[in-house]
């Protein structure tokens, strides 16, 4: 038996090193069945170079700082995003 996680935010950001590659505004995050993370959000801002761009990370503030995961995989349709995310950092 698998439990459903879910983690959500208002504001998040992508990033390509220390460059901005594009914002994000509602974002949810969710245990796929086979295990690893799903981002999903609304897109704000992008610049398409950095987007591009590999690797790429995606980094949440919260209370006490900044989640970070990488993202191995994203997929941007108008202003969604759905990323494949690996461990947080």
């Amino acid at each position: 038996m698998t439990s459903n996680v879910t983690v959500s935010g208002v504001s998040g950001v992508l990033k390509h090193g220390y460059y901005m590659a594009g914002t994000v505004g509602a974002w949810t995050i969710t245990r796929a069945e086979t295990g690893g993370w799903v981002l999903a959000a609304t897109l704000t801002k992008t610049d398409a170079f950095r987007v591009s761009q590999r690797p790429l990370v995606f980094e949440a503030p919260h209370a006490h700082g900044v989640w970070t995961w990488p993202i191995t995989s994203l997929q941007m349709t108008g202003a969604s995003l759905t990323a494949v995310l690996g461990p947080k950092g």
